[in-house]
């Protein structure tokens, strides 16, 4: 018996064959993967088309895509070039022209086949030289905008004929005379070939056009500027030879006076798809297509997206055009302006061809306005002649998704039935819930919606049993595409497949799954049937389901596959305009997706107000004006917002500030009257009189009528700017306050919970308050150029932040059962942000109330965090119950553990620093460690990465934490705890046990300067002997903390932006926060000690207070130790050791970078201050040597760091924007000149 055969003893052509079925690029690169026969053989289909993004730091990525020994690359025939969307635009195409000419560089030569450049931004005419000296195969070519004029150039070419030897279709996209002039040597070059389709684009601005626009379009009397330059060539275009053309594409034209000249460029007769969008004066074309003479004989495709005109010349013209040429297959209709469909008798004119039929019409532009329905008879007729009908898009009559069908819906229903290959059926109607008057919430809506899917499955299953046949139906869809970009998904359709669910006794039965139109999603226990979806394998964007007309702009054939698997990209793309290639391609795509997508709940669905579809929303009369940005571009604005979804899916600013203009000349005697009433009313007349009734019940109706907006990180920003102001505080802020979680928080921001999780955005808006209170320079930069006039001052975008803080949590927040440690780091962040905007009761309030929860979720323990021994209390109170509260069994995962203690011990070295600047607040005490209540161990030193809830992974070899220097800095506070435990006993600055108290004081000096000698070389200072003096560390030219310069000031940004540089960073921020908190301490303890000396020898009982008989005094011996050292030998210890700190606090003023300083934020500023004041204003035979050789850079260290101050408390108000930036930009030119002279006197070695 023969041995069974496998798949690998095939022979490599069935492998070939086999393999062409593979559709999902990520499936192919698998089978890439799996052999090198294998990887020959799927790399040619892989590689066929790829699309990159380009002019991003991704870049560098493109060596290993065009290595030699890549063998994908000489299959590569397609290749699509987006601009990559980055935060920093700057430069951008400059670094794009770069990788775009090392590509076909090092492309192999003569292998392309089409070459497209997506964006409406200029190409370098350099490259296209390259492009069409190393690329001579080209099938596919278009004429764009270029940085230069480069056709003279071309036209020296010594093969120029043999680089349109091979060109078959060509793109024209003319937006100025220059491009004009480029399509014209296209069309010249490739007329007398053998051109087969032309897609022709205008996209003038119609707001200030170039060019004006009665020159642009033909007139009664002549041909335009368009026709007369491209088809330049062939004038006089009565006697030239038309194009022998078999597809062509007319968008944005007025063919009103062009028909007739489109009609002589073009033949026709040989054309097999004409596609036309959104032309004026079409229904001319049409007239002309319907002569005789000119009637196309091979047409298949036809779809026109039109706006007709209160006559519906248009519809009338289209409904003979239909009756008179046949064997259409794909027809799409899309009109809008229009009293009645199209007629059925031309629809069934091609009964026997037919195969996907798109109706739509409607009385105006927008959702709101009414759909056309077919009536029974006529869609009755169409179902029974075009029996070949695979996908049929149209309007059915409305029914209620509370009640049973309606026999109108049902008759349509039964219609179907007469379609025996139908594999898509699309409702652009959306059901409603009559007869109830209240709206269904979303999700019921959609579940009721699903319920109706499936019965339509059903029903269709019915049909087909009764005629002895399987039924086809796998997709039903409601609602109609609003998609206007390629990459962006439609809000306002969803897409149910049909699904098998098997029950546990194992009988299968149909389901109606949701889909939505995501790459990547979950996996199900639903599995989708797709049984007769033919996939072209090819295609791999998936655009919007149905085109139905809705679409603003007709998607291009371009895939969103990179090429190199998904990358990971932060902002979507955002194209002004998209190139149209095929709309038949945005009917078919839903094939390509049914087979491979199941439900996403993340996947944004149709923004229904709950559930309800805007069709069965009361209809206004008239609409209010679109926002902004889609009145700039020219697109449909909807009112579910704001913001509307089209600013929503960009990611940009919804805003209403623009004027409305009336159309025709100004009215002047309006005009005047409006200057005299400004000139002459009082500024305050405009508001409303409270005590007015009229003006109450204006105000009480709004208040009833208007809903609340939703939260979300919106509200403070664009996300483009939060998406920066995010990493600026994981660069800046994290260093200092390590928390939250980082790789949790990014997941959590990435799901954007910011829409679901309340908690979460409070915690989102107090992490940007703190980092703008204490970093304002940053933010400054971003908001320069995007809401600056929404925040005149970062203290306005303070205040926001803790509104929409203040309003995501809500009232009663501490009584929630799920109150977490981030409650606590949102409270600490609102506490800093008070601090930093002189807000003192906000600092104390929010850190009391941050050690609050930390202890009531007994995170300040370092073991049984989840139980509280109670004792007594529940008996007092009359409670039968337990005696504790929690269990021991309790244990919580690693991320809440490490972050609860990272947030105690950020509190306490706040609460530490606040009492050696001179305050002390009861609410903020933090008891000493006893054995029966120690404080919790110190966070373990691995980084955020190496952190999961149930283990904690060990910290990369070589690399150093950057826990590590903030355990250190809270080692530096931890170095005196026997001083504060005396002070907490006796009272502050008390003198009680003289001897006992200078025992003290040395072991706390001595601990605290012990501290650095275990730091890291990372974070380790070391000067240098010389007149370089100073701190090895990183050092960058000066920039001034302009706009201009923000990117050469930030190695954050630019070139610095590997892993690398960031660590840099970060450890040059906890460098200099450990340095001044170590040398603020050593002051702080050493004036302290001659504080309380002079006050010893003022004393008139020095005996009594030399040694306390004290019991409590007594016990202090247990936390100092005896000393060998007297009296004398101390004080000397003491008087250099201040020495030693001006020596330290000058290097450090002489030598940390101003960019290093800033996110330290006035904690930094207040700690050099305080050493730097305490220095200079101790008497003068108390002054040592280094301190009156350098007491004049003191002085203007200090002057200096006293005017740096963000904001004064008189001049808070967030709506004034009174900060003086270019006295701010002086005082930091003369801080880093002084550093400069201070170096080049030899710094504290250049000592007289």
């Amino acid at each position: 018996m023969a041995s069974r055969l496998s798949f690998m003893d095939l022979s490599v052509d069935l492998k070939t064959i086999i393999v062409q079925h593979i559709n999902r690029p990520t499936n192919l690169r698998n089978v890439c993967l799996t052999c090198k026969q294998l990887h020959e053989i799927a790399a040619r289909q892989l590689y066929y088309e790829v699309t990159l993004e380009v002019g991003s730091p991704n870049d560098t990525r493109l060596g290993a895509f065009l290595n030699p020994k890549n063998i994908g690359l000489q299959h590569l025939r397609k290749l699509d070039l987006y601009l990559a969307d980055v935060i920093d635009k700057c430069g951008q195409l400059q670094q794009a022209n770069f990788a775009i000419r090392m590509i076909l560089e090092l492309l192999p030569e003569n292998i392309l086949e089409k070459f497209s450049w997506h964006p409406w931004s200029p190409f370098s005419a350099d490259n296209l030289v390259l492009l069409y000296k190393k690329q001579q195969r080209m099938r596919w070519m278009e004429s764009i905008a270029l940085d230069r004029q480069v056709i003279e150039e071309l036209e020296k070419l010594p093969d120029l004929g043999k680089v349109f030897e091979n060109v078959r279709k060509i793109g024209l996209y003319p937006d100025s005379r220059e491009v004009l002039d480029f399509c014209h040597f296209l069309l010249k070059n490739t007329a007398n070939r053998k051109l087969e389709k032309i897609t022709l684009h205008a996209s003038f601005d119609e707001i200030d056009p170039p060019v004006p626009e009665r020159e642009l379009h033909d007139s009664s009397t002549a041909p335009g500027l368009i026709t007369q330059t491209m088809f330049g060539h062939m004038q006089p275009f009565a006697q030239c030879t038309p194009l022998a053309l078999k597809e062509i594409t007319l968008q944005k034209l007025k063919l009103r006076y062009a028909a007739d000249t489109y009609c002589k460029i073009i033949d026709f007769q040989s054309v097999k798809s004409i596609r036309i969008f959104g032309c004026s004066g079409a229904d001319a074309l049409f007239a002309e297509l319907s002569k005789s003479a000119k009637l196309p004989e091979k047409l298949e495709t036809l779809e026109f997206k039109h706006e007709d005109n209160g006559e519906n010349d248009g519809l009338g013209a289209l409904d003979g055009f239909l009756c008179l040429v046949s064997g259409i297959k794909v027809l799409t209709l899309d009109f809008t302006y229009s009293k009645t469909l199209p007629a059925s008798a031309g629809i069934i004119r091609h009964s026997k061809t037919l195969q996907q039929l798109n109706v739509h019409a409607s009385t105006g532009p927008d959702s709101c306005d009414e759909e056309l329905v077919y009536d029974y008879a006529s869609f009755s007729q169409i179902c029974k002649d075009c029996s070949l009908l695979e996908q049929i898009s149209v309007a059915f009559p409305q029914v209620s998704l509370l009640r049973s069908k309606n026999e109108s819906f049902v008759n349509f229903e039964d219609c179907l039935g007469d379609l025996p290959k139908l594999v898509t059926l699309n409702v652009t109607t959306w059901p409603n819930n009559s007869p109830s008057s209240t709206k269904l919430p979303r999700k019921i809506y959609e579940h009721l919606l699903a319920n109706l899917a499936q019965q339509g499955f059903e029903r269709s299953a019915t049909h087909a049993k009764e005629n002895g046949r399987s039924s086809k139906l796998n997709i039903v869809a409601f609602g109609s595409s609003d998609k206007v970009y390629d990459r962006e998904d439609s809000q306002n359709q969803i897409i149910f497949v049909k699904g098998k669910q098997i029950d546990p006794l194992g009988n299968e039965k149909s389901t109606a799954v949701q889909i939505g139109w995501s790459s990547e999603l979950p996996a199900s226990i639903v599995t989708p049937v797709v049984e007769s979806c033919q996939l072209h394998p090819r295609r791999r964007n998936l655009p919007s389901f149905v085109g139905l007309g809705r679409v603003g702009t007709t998607p291009n054939n371009a895939p969103a596959h990179d090429g190199q698997g998904p990358a990971r990209g932060p902002y979507p793309q955002e194209p002004p305009f998209t190139k149209i290639e095929s709309l038949s391609e945005v009917l078919q795509a839903h094939a390509l997706h049914a087979n491979h997508a199941l439900n996403d709940q993340r996947v944004p669905v149709p923004q229904l107000p709950h559930g309800l579809p805007q069709s069965q929303q009361h209809k206004p009369n008239r609409l209010r004006k679109a926002c902004d940005s889609c009145s700039i571009r020219k697109v449909k604005c909807d009112e579910t917002g704001p913001p509307c979804r089209a600013c929503v899916s960009l990611e940009i600013p919804c805003t209403f500030d623009r004027p409305s203009r009336r159309r025709g000349p100004p009215n002047k005697h309006a005009e005047e009257i409006k200057k005299r009433r400004l000139n002459h009313s009082d500024p305050h007349s405009g508001q409303s009189s409270p005590q007015s009734p009229t003006n109450a019940a204006h105000a009480l109706a709004q208040l009833q009528s208007s809903h609340p907006q939703q939260l979300s990180a919106e509200t403070i920003c664009p996300l483009s700017t939060m998406n920066v102001l995010i990493d600026d505080f994981f660069m800046y802020i994290h260093p200092l306050c390590p928390f939250p979680h980082e790789p949790s928080f990014r997941e959590a921001w990435e799901r954007r919970e910011d829409y679901t999780n309340p908690s979460f955005l409070a915690l989102l808006a107090s992490m940007i308050a703190a980092l703008v209170s204490s970093f304002p320079r940053k933010p400054r930069l971003h908001l320069k150029t995007q809401t600056r006039h929404e925040y005149p001052s970062h203290l306005s975008l303070v205040d926001k932040c803790r509104e929409v803080c203040t309003q995501a949590r809500g009232p009663g927040y501490l009584d929630r059962a799920s109150l977490n440690v981030y409650d606590a780091c949102t409270s600490y962040f609102l506490g800093l942000t008070g601090a930093y905007v002189f807000q003192w009761r906000q600092l104390r309030l929010y850190f009391a109330e941050c050690l609050t929860i930390i202890r009531s979720l007994g995170l300040h323990k370092p073991e049984a965090q989840g139980y509280t021994y109670l004792g007594g209390v529940p008996n007092a109170w009359g409670s039968n119950g337990p005696n504790f509260d929690g269990s021991r069994e309790l244990k919580l995962d690693h991320i809440t553990e490490q972050i609860g203690r990272r947030v105690f011990w950020t509190v306490f070295v706040g609460v530490r620093t606040i009492q050696q600047l001179g305050a002390s607040f009861g609410e903020l005490t933090i008891a000493p460690a006893t054995p029966t209540e120690p404080l919790p161990p110190l966070p373990v030193e691995v980084d955020d990465l190496h952190i999961f809830p149930h283990e904690i992974q060990p910290q990369q070899s070589g690399v150093v934490s950057l826990i590590t220097g903030f355990n250190l800095n809270i080692r530096v506070y931890l170095s005196y705890s026997s001083l504060a435990t005396a002070e907490m006993a006796f009272g502050i600055d008390e003198v009680f046990d003289w001897d006992r108290q200078q025992r003290i004081f040395e072991q706390s000096l001595q601990r605290c300067r012990m501290i650095l000698d275990s730091i890291p070389e990372a974070l380790k200072v070391q000067p240098r002997p010389g007149r370089e003096g100073g701190f090895p560390q990183l050092r960058q030219p000066y920039y001034p903390p302009m706009p201009e310069f923000s990117d050469l000031r930030d190695p954050a940004a630019g070139g610095y932006n590997g892993p690398e540089q960031h660590d840099t960073r970060r450890y040059e921020i906890q460098k200099a926060n450990v340095y001044a908190s170590h040398l603020s301490t050593r002051s702080y303890l050493v004036e302290k000690y001659f504080l309380q000396l002079e006050k010893f020898r003022n004393s008139k009982d020095q005996v009594a207070l030399q040694s306390s008989p004290i019991a409590l005094a007594v016990g202090l011996d247990r936390v100092a130790q005896p000393s060998s050292s007297d009296a004398e030998a101390l004080e000397k210890m003491m008087s250099d050791e201040r020495e030693q700190v001006v020596k330290d606090l000058l290097v450090v003023l002489g030598s940390i970078d101003m960019v290093n300083m800033e996110p330290n934020g006035d904690s930094f500023t207040q700690k050099i201050r305080s050493i730097a004041s305490t220095l200079l204003e101790v008497p003068k035979e108390r002054k040592g040597s280094v301190a009156l050789q350098h007491q004049d850079y003191l002085y203007k260290f200090l002057d200096i760091l006293s005017k740096l101050e963000r904001v004064s408390p008189d001049a808070s108000d967030p709506a004034s924007s009174s900060v003086d930036e270019e006295s701010e930009l002086r005082l930091w030119a003369d801080l880093r000149e002084h550093q400069l002279k201070f170096q080049e006197q030899g710094g504290v070695y250049g000592f007289a």
